[in-house]
């Protein structure tokens, strides 16, 4: 990898995803079909989950020689923190999705992050596009992109979490977003990454883009000045679909008859 780089060291290197039956069970699952099947995940065909040590001692070897500076994680519950620390290594960062919209990290992570000072990554900050302003109803969004514990998975057959979601309470809320924007003379991007780059223990807001031109609003929007006022009453907004979703991070894979399949 530092060879196809042309450097010496890879500034920060992150474990992608909790090492449980979870998460190897829709990986492996895509590798089998070659294609991403979106509802299919059958952890209890999992055989065998390598120990989480054993990753973060070969991370922390590497940082020992040099070859990595950092070490990161993303999607990561308390439970998988805590885990990690326990092998010794200092965890730089943990990337997880978090926005106007998806506020779970709230409730646990995002306190102990601060408390073992890991800076967080927000992914997801326009939530895939409703924080655009750009669907007015879950019949304007792409089955592939309702697959989130928001919508109703009954509704599609592509989305695995078994939860009945809050499909009504979603679209109140961005038109809650689009107001507030609409009265204080700002964009609904704007409010979107001003918003968790103002939450303590927030580093940084990773933006999507497929074209320049939303390359240079998302940058745009990210430096405009927005008051306290603002992102108070946008919290203040977004607060009951925040205790509707619940403190599962995970947003795809839910609560099936009773049982904790999320991470």
């Amino acid at each position: 990898t530092l060879k196809r780089l042309d450097a010496k060291s890879i500034d920060l290197y992150m474990v992608h995803w909790p090492i449980t039956k979870v998460g190897m069970a829709h990986f492996a699952n895509e590798e089998k079909s070659k294609q991403i099947n979106y509802s299919k995940s059958e952890p209890h065909k999992i055989k065998e989950v390598p120990p989480t040590t054993r990753a973060f001692q070969d991370l922390m070897k590497l940082q020992k020689e040099g070859l990595i500076k950092h070490i990161g994680v993303s999607n990561f519950g308390v439970k998988q923190l805590k885990e990690a620390l326990a092998t010794g290594v200092k965890i730089a960062v943990n990337q997880v999705a978090y926005n106007l919209l998806f506020r779970a990290v709230e409730y646990e992570v995002l306190p102990f992050c601060k408390k073992h000072d890991i800076q967080v990554l927000c992914y997801s900050p326009l939530m895939q596009g409703l924080l655009t302003g750009r669907y007015k109803s879950t019949a304007d969004v792409p089955l592939y992109r309702a697959r989130t514990r928001h919508y109703d998975s009954r509704k599609n057959k592509l989305s695995r979490h078994g939860e009945n979601g809050s499909e009504e309470l979603l679209f109140k809320t961005v038109e809650r977003i689009s107001t507030i924007a609409a009265r204080y003379g700002h964009t609904m991007v704007e409010l979107a990454l001003s918003w968790p780059l103002k939450q303590p223990g927030v580093s940084c807001v990773i933006a999507g883009a497929t074209k320049e031109s939303q390359v240079d609003s998302n940058a745009a929007a990210a430096a405009a000045k927005i008051s306290e006022d603002v992102i108070k009453e946008l919290t203040e907004s977004t607060e009951d679909l925040k205790e509707a979703l619940g403190s599962n991070i995970d947003m795809y894979q839910g609560v099936v008859n009773g049982v904790q399949t999320s991470r």
